[in-house]
């Protein structure tokens, strides 16, 4: 897979109008985009067909989290719309993801999305882990969750790349991982705490990168953007 491929680009506004624009700027170079809950929930599922009218892939981040049944059924709904991937919670428990898994197999008979586990958000720091609760490290949380999203079927996790190496060692090369909180060196740090540049990534074995504010909040966003694609090419 090329870098082109790996990279999603985070489509984070509240504005069909906004998230469109970019894709026009952005999909001659990428074709693949992340739509996430504050878009989806301004825009609905339309926003997912003009993205894909344009030539563009969705990655439908919406963090599926209820009992098995819903979460099963909404993962159809996500596969009658289309995008290439779709994720829900590991927390949800091995039941919730092996009934999502189940669904999509038995329902959808033509190109079935990819279906990854969301372990620990990256704006979780060990602190916060430890404030809710949770005695491990987040690196053996993640291992775990994504043991069971493994289990259960599924095609990978999202987490951070502080992570892929331990998944990959674990899992399986094959086992996707889907990694957010991508910076450039000089970008702040924002509300996302566990984060990595593009080198990083690619060199821990990162399948996807997700890229948003580091691209939208450059003085020249497509500068950017190509340079970053000339530079990683090779990967």
């Amino acid at each position: 897979m090329s870098f082109s491929e790996k990279l999603i680009l985070a489509l984070d506004f509240p504005s069909c109008r906004q998230a469109l624009h970019w894709v026009d700027l952005c999909i001659p170079y990428i074709k693949k985009f992340k739509v996430g809950s504050l878009l989806f929930t301004r825009e609905g599922p339309q926003i997912i067909r003009e993205i894909q009218k344009k030539g563009g892939e969705v990655f439908l981040d919406l963090k599926y989290h209820d009992i098995p049944t819903t979460v099963a059924q909404a993962g159809r709904v996500a596969a009658e719309l289309g995008v290439f991937m779709f994720d829900v919670h590991a927390m949800g428990g091995i039941e919730m993801m092996q009934r999502v898994r189940q669904t999509i197999d038995q329902t959808v008979s033509k190109r079935k999305p990819l279906i990854v586990a969301v372990t620990i958000l990256t704006s979780l720091s060990q602190g916060d882990m430890d404030g809710l609760g949770f005695h491990d490290d987040s690196k053996n949380l993640v291992l775990r969750y994504a043991s069971m999203a493994q289990e259960a079927g599924l095609d990978g996790v999202v987490c951070s790349v502080d992570e892929v190496s331990a998944v990959k060692k674990t899992l399986g090369p094959s086992f996707l991982t889907v990694t957010p909180g991508i910076r450039f060196e000089e970008n702040s740090r924002d509300d996302q705490k566990r984060i990595a540049g593009p080198q990083r990534a690619i060199e821990q074995g990162a399948d996807y990168l997700v890229l948003g504010r580091a691209i939208f909040e450059a003085k020249h966003p497509l500068e950017v953007l190509k340079t970053t694609l000339e530079k990683f090419s090779y990967a």
